[in-house]
């Protein structure tokens, strides 16, 4: 698996892997702000370390009336209403099954960052899948200025690999800043099957 933080396109991308809950709608948080110790302890699917949690939070769940998100002040969601934070350092993760040996994927994922209460840093997030880095660690600044929500997360994706066995992985989205204060966005986190073109 190759630790990069790629740009490569995939010429097709077919039946994969399936992360569950991957855009973090499962859940519908009531308890301020929103950490996932306030509301259960769980988010669908994932796994946490840290202070980690779901924006919005919603007066009223059934109706979804009364949306109020502390830790989303720029970006527009890409998928859904809701999104996935940590705060300071911390992580997400979940155990994938689906693949196969040899088999070519791509991990990608939707991040920005919250401007207030920045700290002295700016998050750094990396991702790995199976213990091996497919995401090198990278500062992540806001898209947007603070109430500015018309443009999308930043769009991340690892180089392609090859899985080297059949089964199931551990996928884990960590934040590895010293800052306990600045906090990470993450939203649409999937998991794509390349099918390279072939040679004429």
């Amino acid at each position: 698996m190759a630790p990069l933080l790629a740009c490569l396109l995939p010429t097709l991308a077919a039946a994969a892997p399936v992360v569950q809950n991957p855009s973090f709608e499962a859940d519908r948080y009531t308890a301020w702000p929103g950490t996932a110790a306030a509301n259960g302890k769980a988010i669908t699917g994932w796994t946490y370390t840290g202070n980690a949690g779901v924006n919005p939070l919603w007066k009223d769940p059934q109706a979804q009336k009364g949306p109020d998100s502390p830790f989303h002040d720029n970006g527009a969601v890409p998928e859904g209403r809701q999104l996935a934070f940590i705060q300071g350092p911390g992580r997400l993760s979940q155990v994938v099954s689906g693949f196969e040996r040899g088999g070519r994927y791509m991990v990608f994922l939707r991040e920005n960052t919250r401007l207030q209460r920045q700290g002295t840093q700016w998050p750094r997030v990396q991702v790995t899948l199976g213990g091996e880095l497919v995401v090198s660690a990278h500062d992540v600044t806001p898209i947007a200025k603070k109430d500015a929500f018309d443009v999308p997360f930043y769009r991340v994706e690892s180089a392609v690999f090859a899985a080297p066995r059949d089964g199931e992985f551990e996928l884990v989205i960590e934040t590895v800043q010293e800052s306990r204060t600045t906090t990470i966005l993450l939203d649409a986190v999937g998991i794509a099957q390349i099918i390279e073109d072939a040679q004429p």
